[in-house]
């Protein structure tokens, strides 16, 4: 061990993986808390007491106490919820602590494959997207056939917009947006054709998946464990998505005069 904390190349090469583990925590969605630990974790386990993590939701830092030590840093431009991706790496942590000496280009190359992981098939995410939305607006008093069919549908629609429009944009604030509008839109038609009874519970139960529910609990437990900066960028970030949900649907429902 004495060796390996004397090999800087080795010391450069166990924080490279420390924050590639990190950064693929934030972008799945884990919390502040459970990134910085699992970082300093890694590093810890390899003797490196003197580590610094410092992360948000835009950004991790790695750095060393040691006046002519290392840092590193990493900006993250996309954010995501894969809870199957982050158990799997809460796992590798867990397993490369308890490594005697591993070969870290190795379990880098093993950090790839989990990032390279595909999630369910699309038609299956829509497809759950679409009953789970059906479902909301039949508890809010939308449960008529007819209502529910045609959530399934206008909320699959919003999720394949929200989708498309990413592709195209990175600011996801306008995706909600325009998804939120399409699916106002959506049912004032329905309901003016006359093929649904109220629009409210379409509407409502459409625009579910976009709310940021896992978004408002992690700013929550980031306050709780006391990491401000992250749980603060956090409540601002659910409140501007809440904002442009409110924008869209009053834009269709003000011009059109519902």
């Amino acid at each position: 061990m004495k060796n390996r904390l004397e090999d800087k190349e080795y010391k450069k090469q166990t924080i490279k993986l420390a924050l590639f583990l990190g950064e693929l925590l934030v972008k799945n969605g884990a919390e502040t808390y459970r990134v910085e630990d699992s970082v300093l974790r890694i590093c810890k386990s390899r003797g490196y007491n003197h580590i610094n993590c410092f992360s948000t939701p835009t950004v991790i830092i790695i750095s060393d106490d040691k006046f002519d030590g290392l840092c590193f840093m990493k900006t993250i431009d996309s954010r995501g919820i894969n809870l199957n991706k982050v158990s799997l790496l809460n796992n590798f942590s867990r397993e490369f602590v308890n490594m005697v000496d591993p070969d870290i280009e190795e379990e880098i190359e093993k950090l790839h494959e989990i990032d390279k992981l595909k999630t369910y098939p699309r038609w299956v995410y829509l497809l759950g997207t679409g009953i789970g939305s059906a479902g909301c607006a039949a508890v809010l008093g939308g449960n008529q056939m007819s209502t529910f069919l045609l959530t399934v549908l206008t909320s699959i629609l919003a999720t394949f917009v929200y989708d498309s429009t990413l592709k195209y944009s990175s600011i996801s604030m306008f995706a909600t947006m325009l998804s939120s509008s399409v699916i106002t839109i959506c049912g004032v038609i329905l309901h003016k054709l006359g093929m649904i009874p109220d629009a409210s519970s379409l509407i409502v139960g459409s625009i579910m998946p976009l709310l940021p529910g896992v978004a408002f609990i992690k700013c929550m437990r980031d306050l709780i464990s006391g990491s401000l900066m992250s749980g603060a960028a956090r409540i601002f970030e659910v409140f501007i998505i809440l904002a442009a949900i409110a924008s869209g649907v009053a834009l269709v429902i003000g011009i059109g005069g519902v």
